[in-house]
């Protein structure tokens, strides 16, 4: 049954590692007496089947805009916008391929979009009524995504080893971020400083974030 719920949306972007999912609960957690749902950008990156298995070592990408389904991204949150559920993950993902478990998402009183490519995209953009971009000092970035492929944190990859991690954040991060991630930041309508959990930035977010949910 469709909802007429007419939820805020908020997008959150920045580099790997850089606390979006981290922040998001936190938002979420702080606006618990409102309904959220949190969307990750990870659950769309594409499967790359249409390739063998060494092909697609050399072409996959997840920090490249052609690594998302972004058809299949934007028709997620117009449905959740508009009261309808979705399942993730969908058709054509690799969070499919790798026949990671479906989950169904609720609409609420708040759609939380988080992803390090989201604000790429102008149809995404358009949707957010509050953006935010993380900023986080680079070398902490890649300290927090060693630490946490070593602790088995990360996605498919985090069985790989180190030489492979190194490997891979030269070829698929290193050009990747400054022209599709970094310079998304102009997008943002608020940059947040997040070295470190930041208690008076969240409540000044999550005190905007409850001003539009009561006032939408």
């Amino acid at each position: 049954m469709t909802q007429n719920l007419n939820p805020v949306t908020v997008g959150i972007t920045g580099g790997s590692a850089s606390g979006k999912s981290t922040l998001a609960k936190h938002i979420a957690n702080e606006l618990n007496g409102h309904k959220s749902v949190i969307v990750n950008q990870d659950l769309y990156f594409r499967d790359y089947a249409e390739y063998s298995p060494e092909e697609r070592e050399k072409v996959i990408t997840a920090n490249h805009p052609d690594g998302i389904c972004w058809d299949v991204l934007i028709n997620h949150i117009n449905k959740l916008v508009s009261g309808e559920p979705v399942t993730v993950p969908a058709p054509g993902t690799r969070a499919a391929l790798g026949n990671r478990p479906q989950d169904k998402l609720e609409t609420g009183d708040l759609i939380i979009l988080e992803g390090h490519l989201i604000f790429w995209n102008q149809q995404i953009r358009d949707l957010m009524d509050l953006k935010l971009f993380i900023d986080v000092d680079p070398h902490e970035r890649v300290l927090r995504r060693l630490l946490r492929a070593a602790a088995g944190k990360e996605d498919e990859y985090s069985a790989k080893d180190l030489q492979w991690q190194v490997e891979w954040y030269r070829r698929d991060v290193i050009p990747n971020f400054p022209v599709y991630t970094e310079t998304c930041k102009q997008y943002a309508d608020l940059v947040v400083p997040y070295q470190k959990h930041n208690p008076a930035t969240l409540q000044m977010i999550v005190a905007g974030i409850r001003d539009r949910i009561m006032n939408r």
